[in-house]
């Protein structure tokens, strides 16, 4: 197959140096290290996103990405409410629904939760919904009051389905003879989902009419009006809708924005830790570049008396430079995308279970591929290496054939 004379001799430059085997074994360490950051960036990376997708689905999946509300926490007519708000294509679904904090107390236990009084048609909570592992949305009818509830709150009330607990709530208190008396009524549990986050210990799931009947408003009354998007982070390029008077609009951000940020700032401070791997090891190319064209002077001297030109010579140097970071960066992405795809029976090979359910069993670490994050690492783990060739390369450019001659 026929090479341009600077490709064959770059390709020949990088095969064994036996000559100088410390040149060869700084260049195949150099290649090595861009083979190890990549291969982390990858993996790493890759987990990061898999718990930031798993947080975003269990946390903002199960509860209000945006809802609409007012000071009296009172929406009357909520459905014409919805007739005026403006179509938007980032909203999927306009819920009404009742929110009020209260209290479940039990035989043995109680506990603080908070109430969603829902349209079990009109629920849009797709993680709650597809996580009800006993009972179902069905079995909330009006004027029947029963519950749903997290699987790891029925462990602190030490309850089950069919058992009845009472839900004391300080909306709707009245005042008697003997002072201030909150709302209470018994509830019985229909239903127990598990979502795997700390929804479970607090989220309580009731019809509308139910939930108003027990903070004493009218049944075609609502608190808020729970928008649902797309995505969770798509609230960010929303134009939220006029509002009217008293009204206050709230999104997810006001409630977990600091934990998502949290996140984020890790996963930024990991890529850059894991980049200076890779930049560590684009500095043993250059350093591996530079042993290269002093070990080489006298061959390029001759191939200039041979009439070759300097800019030849630079890319000869370029192309025995870059190859050893185009290949590490190639066999990087491709074991770290092994790797990250298979982390979990890796991690049980080896014994080791990073997390667990509250229940003592142990969850599998949660990875999704970027392709364009991917991509933007194997090719700026090229593009770092390529550029530390470009001063070695030039120092071959400028060698002298007498004075790399006159020993000769």
């Amino acid at each position: 197959m026929f090479y341009p004379l600077s490709v064959f001799i770059g390709l020949r430059y990088t095969k064994s140096k036996r000559n100088n085997q410390f040149v060869s074994f700084v260049s195949i360490f150099s290649t090595g290290g861009i083979i190890l950051g990549v291969l982390a960036l990858v993996t790493v990376l890759s987990v990061m996103n898999g718990f930031e997708g798993e947080l975003k689905q269990r946390i903002l999946g199960a509860i209000p990405q945006a809802k609409l509300s007012n000071q009296a926490l009172t929406i009357d007519h909520w459905q014409q409410r919805v007739d005026v708000i403006p179509e938007d294509p980032l909203v999927i679904a306009i819920e009404p629904m009742i929110n009020a904090e209260a209290i479940l107390q039990s035989t043995t236990a109680l506990q603080g939760v908070k109430l969603e009084g829902i349209y079990p048609q009109k629920y849009n909570s797709k993680i709650v919904k597809d996580n009800i592992f006993m009972g179902g949305l069905e079995l909330l009818k009006p004027s029947e009051y029963n519950i749903i509830i997290g699987d790891q709150l029925a462990k602190q009330l030490n309850v089950g389905i069919g058992d009845k607990v009472r839900v004391i709530s300080t909306r709707g208190a009245r005042y008697t003879p003997i002072g201030q008396v909150p709302s209470q009524r018994n509830f019985t549990v229909v239903g127990l989902f598990d979502v795997g986050s700390d929804v479970d210990k607090y989220l309580v799931l009731m019809h509308v009419q139910d939930a108003a009947r027990l903070i004493r408003i009218q049944k075609d009354q609502v608190t808020d009006l729970r928008f649902y998007f797309t995505e969770p982070f798509a609230v960010e390029d929303w134009h939220p809708p006029v509002l009217e008077k008293d009204e206050i609009l709230l999104d997810w951000r006001s409630t977990h924005g600091e934990l998502f940020a949290a996140v984020k700032m890790e996963r930024n401070m990991i890529w850059l830790l894991l980049c200076l791997i890779i930049a560590v090891a684009a500095f043993n190319i250059l350093s591996s570049s530079v042993m290269v064209v002093t070990d080489k002077s006298a061959e390029v001297a001759i191939l200039k008396t041979l009439g070759i030109q300097s800019s030849t010579i630079n890319l000869i140097f370029i192309i025995q430079g870059a190859f050893s970071g185009i290949l590490g960066a190639l066999l990087g992405t491709g074991i770290g995308l092994l790797l990250s795809t298979y982390i979990n029976e890796v991690m049980s090979f080896l014994g080791l279970h990073l997390l667990a359910n509250a229940s003592g069993g142990t969850r599998l670490l949660p990875v999704i591929h970027e392709p364009l994050q991917i991509v933007s690492i194997m090719l700026g783990a090229m593009l770092l290496s390529l550029l530390a060739t470009l001063y070695p390369a030039y120092r071959a450019g400028t060698v002298s054939p007498v004075e790399a001659l006159r020993y000769e």
